[in-house]
């Protein structure tokens, strides 16, 4: 799965300044620095959780119901390709861990930096389908235990320029952030990510 993801970020990445390069030709209004937030849904997935679903004598569960905040800054070079930075709190992902008679409950708080690829096309009644794919790096603080390491991030969502307010985008999309907690015993494959709703401006 690794393999595949990082396949995927090496072809879309090398492929970006290519055609970033392309459509030269382009109105400016197709270009330019922007910066935005957005605010969604925390969205958290384990290895682990799957592989103790089968043992009858532990349990291991996850509450992750909580929100997300996003603050992003970008570059569209055309109707096609963005490069976009992204900063992203997600909520608190609570657990409950039982095996025999020994309990333990706490929290883990995710943050997250990344810079992505923003691939898709602005057609000419303002929408943008789009996908993400980037690199970037995430802390984990999870009681007394503090980590941090690299992600890829994949995602894909929907943007309109609202005409009227000529540079206002509005955005929904799902974005998540791949990474694995690297553990004395076992390394786990970790995903945590996000409905969110946004807004953009672009100068």
């Amino acid at each position: 799965m690794k393999k595949l993801l990082l396949a995927t970020l090496v072809c879309s990445l090398s492929s970006t300044y290519a055609v970033a390069s392309e459509n030269t030709t382009n109105s400016n209004k197709y270009q330019g620095f922007y910066v935005g937030a957005g605010v969604g849904t925390t969205d958290f997935h384990d290895d682990l959780e799957s592989e103790l679903k089968n043992d009858p004598t532990t349990h291991l569960s996850y509450d992750d119901d909580s929100k997300s905040y996003k603050i992003i800054v970008g570059y569209q070079f055309n109707r096609i390709v963005s490069l976009e930075a992204q900063y992203t709190k997600y909520g608190d992902v609570k657990y409950f861990f039982k095996e025999g008679s020994y309990s333990e409950s706490g929290k883990a708080q995710h943050e997250s930096f990344s810079i992505a690829a923003n691939l898709g096309y602005t057609f000419d009644n303002g929408l943008r389908p789009f996908a993400t794919v980037g690199l970037g790096s995430i802390s984990l603080k999870q009681n007394e235990f503090k980590d941090d390491g690299g992600l890829i991030r994949l995602g894909a969502g929907l943007e309109y320029q609202v005409k009227q307010v000529p540079g206002l985008g509005i955005r929904v999309a799902y974005e998540a952030d791949f990474y694995t907690l690297e553990t004395a015993v076992k390394d786990y494959d970790q995903t945590i990510g996000s409905w969110y709703l946004g807004t953009t401006y672009k100068f």
